[in-house]
């Protein structure tokens, strides 16, 4: 069974161009938003996730590699 981590950074992986914490908590159901939110943050921290924007507007996409 994956973890929540896995579960939003597989989502992240398959996902082309930009998203919102609200894109994947619609992806991902079963998941809290507080936990997406965590999730997100750890994949920004990395440098795996790039995060634009702020506040209502913040937004996600896949650092290019």
């Amino acid at each position: 069974m994956m973890n929540i981590y896995d579960i939003v950074k597989t989502y992240s992986e398959n996902t082309l161009g930009k998203f919102s914490k609200h894109d994947a908590l619609v992806a991902c159901p079963s998941l809290g938003s507080s936990s997406v939110e965590s999730a997100l943050k750890k994949l920004v921290d990395e440098g795996t996730v790039i995060r634009t924007g702020a506040g209502r507007k913040k937004m996600y996409m896949m650092k290019k590699e």
